[in-house]
């Protein structure tokens, strides 16, 4: 029995959790809504984490299963898999100096600028990955399986 790949579905996920992470640093600095900021903030560093961790080990058992491709679409493939892996770092490193910079006593500034730095690329990152992933399967036909 063929194993199902849940790496499409999943793939969103990263985007969705950098545009909620977006809002939610967003929602600390709009006054209105700057109650909400002390669920939102926690919630949605957790969600990037998540987020990439399911992207990241689905579409490395997808990847698994792929044969006999091109050597550029092997290539197009381990760049996708090699900036997937970045991703997946930066967003443990951002869950983790979200965290340390809400308990720090000293240092918290640098550690703050650390998290909107990770932040930062998060975002980029996710849209850059996401449009990586696009390309394979849009340009490069990569798990598309057309009718014979």
């Amino acid at each position: 029995m063929a194993m199902i790949d849940l790496h499409p579905p999943s793939s969103g996920l990263p985007i969705a959790s950098a545009l909620f992470w977006c809002l939610a640093e967003i929602s600390q600095v709009v006054q209105k809504y700057k109650h909400h900021a002390n669920i939102l903030r926690p919630l949605a560093v957790l969600l990037a984490a998540v987020g990439v961790t399911t992207a990241f080990l689905t579409g490395y058992t997808a990847s698994s299963n792929l044969s006999e491709l091109s050597t550029t679409v092997e290539d197009a493939v381990a760049y996708h898999h090699a900036w997937g892996k970045l991703l997946l770092v930066d967003s443990l490193c951002l869950v983790a100096l979200y965290f340390l910079q809400r308990v720090a006593t000293h240092g918290k500034k640098i550690l703050t600028l650390l998290y909107y730095i990770c932040g930062v690329i998060f975002v980029l990152g996710a849209f850059g990955v996401g449009h990586l992933g696009g390309e394979l399967v849009f340009e490069m036909g990569v798990n598309v399986n057309l009718p014979s």
